[in-house]
């Protein structure tokens, strides 16, 4: 994370505190670009710990990119679940609306008739879409695999499980091998 990014951050997170968005709008997808990714720990934290400099930036070239693109798939997964119940929330909104402007005009108006069959024909590929799971299912599945990996990244730095005294060489390969395991685990193993 550069400079700007993390003053950014924390004037962003000031202004949270003091002026908060409403529940209801505090969760929306965001229909452009890609939320904000953190590495595991911060530069600035490592810093704190120079007897483990070398460990960080092993930690940094074999962890921090998988966690980072699994991290930014299931943001990605959770962003096109929120989007396809918005989109379905909003849909049948509209649709309803137009029922009841028919129904108010006593059926006498046959474009707002096509123009809800419309609406509601496509929304059916939105429903279908979110009663498969899939979107939710990829969030899941990735946030899963990186908080498994953020988890990895801590045990490693404490020397416990399975790194536990091993030397550097093998902690490493041990490392690398629990990486891979992760990376290609199935979902709910």
């Amino acid at each position: 994370m550069n400079a700007e990014s993390t003053e950014r951050h924390n004037r962003s997170h000031w202004f949270g505190n003091v002026i908060r968005k409403p529940a209801l709008t505090r969760y929306l997808p965001r229909l452009r670009g890609a939320p904000e990714q953190y590495p595991i720990v911060s530069t600035p934290d490592e810093q704190s710990f120079p007897d483990l400099r070398d460990d960080f930036e092993l930690l940094r070239l074999d962890v921090n990119p998988t966690f980072l693109e699994l991290d930014r798939n299931a943001l990605a997964g959770q962003n096109r679940f929120r989007l396809i119940n918005l989109l379905l929330i909003v849909g049948a909104a509209a649709a309803t609306a137009l029922g009841a402007a028919q129904a108010a005009a006593q059926g006498g108006k046959f474009w707002l008739g096509i123009a809800e069959a419309i609406v509601a024909g496509l929304l059916a590929p939105l429903a279908i879409s979110a009663r498969s799971g899939r979107a939710h299912r990829a969030y899941f599945t990735n946030r899963l695999k990186a908080e498994r990996l953020r988890s990895e990244y801590f045990v490693f730095l404490v020397r416990s499980g399975e790194y536990h005294g091993l030397d550097d060489k093998r902690r490493v390969e041990v490392l690398r091998e629990r990486v891979a395991a992760i990376e290609d685990a199935e979902a709910g193993s």
